[in-house]
């Protein structure tokens, strides 16, 4: 009897098509030695690199110049392969004098300002009167790093993000004392400015230099906004780069594939966001936004339980949507310029405990928190009781270091807008930091991972459910505008639950 043998569907022999096949090829696109030669071509080199920049200005979460920018310094490192961190430097020094402040609302004083008056006056941009000013704050940098590796001010070499924040504390009180007509208004303004807008990238960079890797100055200068910075936290400092820098032309083109991958996954995350959520839920079907709503129930517009739950469930799935594409699209840019650093965002969903979902969700916001606030505070305080210890750490990153990071880019914004709204703003921020950390110190502490052995309901659904409600939840007070007093935003998070 002769036997008739029917291939499977997508293997050997069969004409259909088998998309986890493709999916599966595609992921392991990076260690294939076919595409990493073909990375390693002129046309696989264009073809990356068009189609990172091409992605990039398809998805609106950068602004046109600042695209331009990145498409520029890619070009660079990609002519330059072998002096790409000159080229970080370079373009990052640039980028920090055209473009020093991260809130717009500086901007919007500052063009009213005498310096901007000026330039306007001789038909040059406002902005163009920034020029000189940063190249003094670099000045500044560099005095500040000169005075680490030699100790000549040990207070400020010792406790260099210390001195910063007095410093910044100092120009503050002088900014809102001072009237604004007064000559000196502007100068300490306009320092203030500085300091908080680059205080974060100033401090990695101080942070490095205790390091055992050898920085160059010029680097350490090009690392106070570097080509990707944006409306993004740090992602670590020069040591870090020079770690995940690619060391042969084949770990380049793996570092480039990674990046083709993640830009591509990033522009998947955007279409989701835009043409799932923007325009159908929330613009065709007319879904209320979370905010809107929390608004119209201070107002006395209260809407159903089911709606309001759904509000919450929808608004959390697209922050993180558009969180991830944005993110993605930042590091698949660092990747194609040949540093293969880790990604910043990881299945945060699939997260177990709030402790995991906090360092999956936004990686580097944590990572920072994390060197310039947990480790010295682990360093330092109460080393005879390790729970005290690791509670009191988690605290110093979660709740002040989070703070404190919302907080003091705002402080020159004290003196110029309503000081009110920016303190409400500030409370606002603390009430969520506070429910935060209090979440991931319990979950540190007290929440212990699930095992397999418990079943998969329990291993795989139950804690991956409480994780995303609560970070869910978490969102409705999780802001610093203070256009809802934080108030109605507790009532209404109370009110979820069926009590008014």
């Amino acid at each position: 009897m002769s036997t008739v043998v029917t291939p499977r569907r997508g293997g050997a022999g069969s004409s259909l098509p088998n998309p986890l096949a493709w999916r599966r090829r595609w992921l392991g696109i990076d260690k294939d030695e076919s595409a990493i030669a073909w990375a390693q071509t002129l046309p696989g080199q264009a073809a990356i690199h068009l189609v990172l920049i091409g992605c990039l200005a398809l998805m609106p979460v950068l602004r046109t110049s600042h695209v331009a920018l990145i498409a520029v310094s890619l070009v660079l490192c990609w002519a330059l392969p072998r002096h790409r961190l000159l080229v970080v430097a370079l373009t990052g020094a640039a980028y920090f004098l055209l473009r020093p402040f991260k809130l717009g609302p500086i901007y919007d004083y500052f063009d009213q300002t005498a310096f901007a008056a000026l330039a306007t006056g001789v038909g040059l941009p406002g902005d163009v009167m920034l020029v000189p000013l940063g190249i003094a704050f670099l000045g500044f940098a560099a005095a500040m790093m000169w005075n680490q590796s030699r100790r000549a001010f040990g207070f400020a070499s010792d406790r260099p993000l210390v001195f910063m924040t007095v410093l910044g504390a100092v120009l503050t009180v002088a900014t809102m004392v001072v009237p604004q007509d007064h000559v000196a208004f502007l100068p300490f303004w306009l320092a203030l400015a500085f300091l908080t807008q680059s205080f974060f990238f100033l401090g990695y960079v101080q942070l490095d230099m205790r390091g055992k890797t050898p920085i160059p100055g010029h680097l350490k200068i090009g690392f106070m906004r570097p080509f990707w910075a944006g409306f993004s936290t740090p992602i670590k400092g020069p040591a870090y780069f020079i770690r995940f820098s690619a060391k042969s032309d084949a770990d380049l083109a793996v570092a480039r594939l990674k990046g083709l991958k993640l830009i591509v996954w990033a522009s998947i995350l955007f279409a989701i966001w835009e043409w799932g959520f923007n325009r159908l839920i929330f613009g065709q079907l007319g879904f209320p936004r979370l905010d809107n709503l929390i608004a119209a129930t201070a107002g006395g517009e209260a809407a159903h339980l089911g709606v309001r739950w759904g509000a919450v469930a929808l608004d959390f799935l697209a922050t993180v949507i558009l969180m991830g594409a944005a993110v993605h699209a930042i590091v698949a840019a660092i990747r194609v310029a040949g540093f293969a650093i880790p990604r910043g965002m990881v299945r945060p969903l699939s997260s177990r405990t709030i402790a995991e979902f906090w360092g999956r969700y936004l990686f580097y916001f944590k990572e920072m928190l994390v060197d310039l606030f947990f480790y010295p505070a682990f360093r330092r305080y109460f080393r005879s009781s390790p729970r005290v210890r690791m509670a009191f750490a988690t605290f110093c990153a979660a709740f002040i270091g989070n703070v404190f990071f919302d907080f003091f880019h705002a402080l020159p914004l004290l003196a110029v807008e309503d000081p009110f709204r920016i303190w409400q703003g500030f409370y606002s921020y603390c009430v969520y930091a506070g429910i935060l950390t209090v979440g991931i110190i319990w979950s540190q502490q007290f929440q212990r991972p699930p095992s397999p052995d418990q079943g998969w309901f329990r291993y795989d659904v139950v804690p991956r459910a409480q994780v995303i409600t609560f970070f869910a939840l978490l969102q409705v007070v999780d802001d610093s505008s203070a256009i809802v007093p934080i108030e109605e935003r507790l009532r209404f998070l109370v009110g979820l639950f069926g009590v008014m």
